[in-house]
């Protein structure tokens, strides 16, 4: 069996496995990483990837429905899919011929963080200020000059330099279900920096403090992390994600 028949393999039996059938999920995830560790690398930052994914809620009280913890457990369920499918999108793009090109990792081009954002000023300013702290140079669209450029031209342009995206999910706009949701063009940069940087290279922040928010639910894969404050806990798991995708950058810089 070749390599792309057994992670489509594994990716089946991910997506079959369900929070009740967790011994399945279990032996799933121990031969992802079997396949990584000899066909990719025993040093490979997909493995850290898979060791560091949450299957249960971070805090829970007596009185928790079941329910909480199952949709703890499908995020994580989520979380092994998307990283399966990235492991074989760059096996495909590769690889040729199904030749033993091995799969190399992802490497930062630059130190510039773009900062997707809608009308949630604090939210803009804490999350340039986590990337400043940590070393990095946060891009912000309306901060650049425009050189005569359409706006369009303009995002095009600095999107070319960036590495990783942080995109901002505020509560901008309210839906006719009483839910929130971000702006459209929001949505659409999202779109547009996991077609340009993969899904391991952008992380999603949505705003809570204005009650339940909705979630692109066609856009699987990518981490979405929840905002609360602007010192809250999404600024390590936004160290996570850079450390993930290659950046060297400390947690301690934000203590």
């Amino acid at each position: 069996m070749d390599k792309i028949s057994i992670l489509e393999e594994l990716i089946s039996r991910a997506t079959e496995a369900t929070y009740h059938s967790s011994e399945e999920m279990v032996k799933c995830r121990d031969d992802a990483k079997s396949f990584i560790r000899n066909v990719i690398s025993k040093d490979s930052e997909w493995l850290t990837r898979i060791d560091n994914i949450r299957w249960s809620l971070s805090i829970s009280f007596s009185g928790t429905p079941e329910s909480a913890y199952v949709n703890a457990w499908d995020s994580g369920k989520t979380e092994v899919v998307g990283v399966l499918d990235s492991i074989k999108s760059e096996i495909e793009l590769y690889s040729k011929d199904d030749s033993d090109i091995s799969v190399k990792s992802r490497k930062a081009k630059s130190s510039k963080i773009f900062i997707v954002h809608g009308h949630n000023d604090a939210m803009k300013l804490a999350a340039a200020r986590v990337i400043t702290q940590l070393g990095l140079s946060p891009v912000i669209l309306h901060e650049q000059p425009n050189k005569g450029r359409t706006i369009i031209e303009k995002f095009e342009r600095l999107s070319k330099d960036i590495s990783f995206a942080v995109v901002l999910l505020s509560a901008d706009d309210i839906m006719h279900d009483g839910r929130y949701r971000a702006r459209q063009n929001v949505i659409f940069e999202l779109g547009y920096f996991i077609a340009n940087l993969g899904r391991d290279n952008v992380i999603a922040l949505y705003d809570v403090s204005n009650g339940e928010i909705e979630i692109p639910s066609d856009i699987t894969g990518v981490l979405y992390e929840s905002y609360d404050k602007p010192d809250g806990s999404w600024r390590f798991e936004l160290v996570q994600e850079l450390q993930a995708a290659g950046f060297k950058v400390d947690a301690n810089s934000l203590i």
